[in-house]
């Protein structure tokens, strides 16, 4: 069990790990911060809407966790990273690396002689 623990990323902020997290920043700070300059241009003062772009970031990053938190709960660890995986395979914009098996699973007899 103790090796299971040590190859799983420690839980760091509100069900995101050290890896989720910075993912979610980067995301939230790619569509928030232009998002803010367009707002501080139409106003006049870039620097509010800087301002107020990382209060949305952070207010975003916050409750993404928590949504994530209770779509995580009963989840086998690196469930989400798995089917975001197969779905980037099934598009054709990466390889899956996963073994995927499609068919009827059997003991390995058909009862047949």
């Amino acid at each position: 069990m103790l090796a299971d623990r040590l190859n799983h990323e420690p839980v760091i902020f509100r069900g995101y790990s050290d890896s989720e997290l910075s993912v979610a920043i980067k995301v939230a700070g790619v569509i928030c911060f232009p998002t803010g300059l367009v707002v501080g241009f139409l106003f006049g003062n870039v620097a509010i809407g800087l301002g107020g772009a990382l209060i949305v970031v952070i207010g975003a990053v916050t409750l993404g966790a928590t949504v994530f938190q209770r779509l995580k709960r009963g989840r086998p660890d690196f469930y989400f990273q798995q089917k975001l995986r197969i779905a980037l395979h099934r598009l054709g914009l990466s390889s899956c690396g996963l073994f995927r098996h499609r068919g009827q699973l059997s003991l390995g007899r058909d009862g047949r002689r």
